[in-house]
């Protein structure tokens, strides 16, 4: 049964044919609707796709002689499946592509940049946000809590405000993302996308695991394939951090004894 080849209708067009096996998977992951028109040999003309898979994927065989080699005419010719997937997504969602950039170059270019670049990634992060959520305020949250911070900073840890103004300025941007995140959630459920973002792991890597969840939107925008989103990833370097931390404060109170 999984050998068996769809054709799918889309926009006018036709595509394919795709495997069986495919064709569920992007039903499933929301790419193709219900009303997706798609065919197989032994059909006579087109049927929407939650009559197909009712009345076809449910049958005990597929072994009818074949009526046709192609499918019946009234939809133009074939693409790619580049083009089949794109046709797709283009008519179910026209919002902005999300920052695409990976979150291990975003910590690398932080890194490089004595943190200005997370700074500023922070801001293209919310920007894309207020695109497709206008009522969203994670901008404002994320420029208080830099205004308060860089406050604190002026103040110098010598003040008794810098402690205080730091603990704020963490509050406004860890508010921020909390706030980008219901959004986002908001603009996976409208368009039947998953978007399971954890509390704990966004509190303590919001800037990185944001943007995890990001290139994985603009994965789908692009191409309709839903991919899981990193999270063990953070706590697994976390605790590599971790251990070398205490490595190092190990052998540091040896040569201090």
């Amino acid at each position: 049964m999984e050998d068996v080849q769809i054709w799918l209708g889309l926009n006018g067009q036709r595509f394919g044919p795709y495997a069986l096996a495919l064709v569920q998977r992007w039903h499933q992951q929301g790419m193709l609707d219900n009303g997706s028109l798609c065919w197989r040999e032994g059909m006579s003309e087109w049927s929407p796709l939650e009559t197909f898979l009712r009345e076809n994927v449910a049958a005990a065989s597929f072994n009818e002689p074949p009526s046709f080699e192609v499918p019946p005419p009234g939809l133009a010719p074939r693409a790619s499946v580049a083009v089949a997937v794109a046709v797709a997504v283009a008519a179910r969602d026209t919002a902005p592509v999300a920052p695409s950039l990976h979150w291990g170059l975003v910590l690398l270019f932080g890194v490089l940049t004595l943190g200005i670049f997370i700074l500023v990634w922070m801001f293209i992060q919310s920007t894309w946000v207020k695109k497709i959520d206008p009522a969203s305020r994670a901008t404002t949250y994320l420029a208080i809590g830099l205004v308060v911070g860089l406050s604190g900073a002026f103040a110098g840890p010598d003040s008794q405000l810098y402690y205080v103004l730091q603990l704020i300025d963490v509050a406004f941007v860890v508010i921020g993302y909390f706030s980008m995140s219901a959004s986002l959630k908001r603009f996976g459920i409208e368009r039947g996308l998953p978007m399971a973002i954890g509390g704990i792991t966004l509190f303590f890597f919001t800037t990185f695991y944001l943007q995890g969840q990001l290139t994985r939107l603009a994965n789908w925008q692009r191409t309709g394939v839903v991919e899981e989103a990193p999270k063990s990833i953070f706590w697994t370097l976390y605790a590599v951090v971790f251990v070398l931390f205490a490595m190092v404060a190990v052998v540091a109170l040896q040569m201090f004894h």
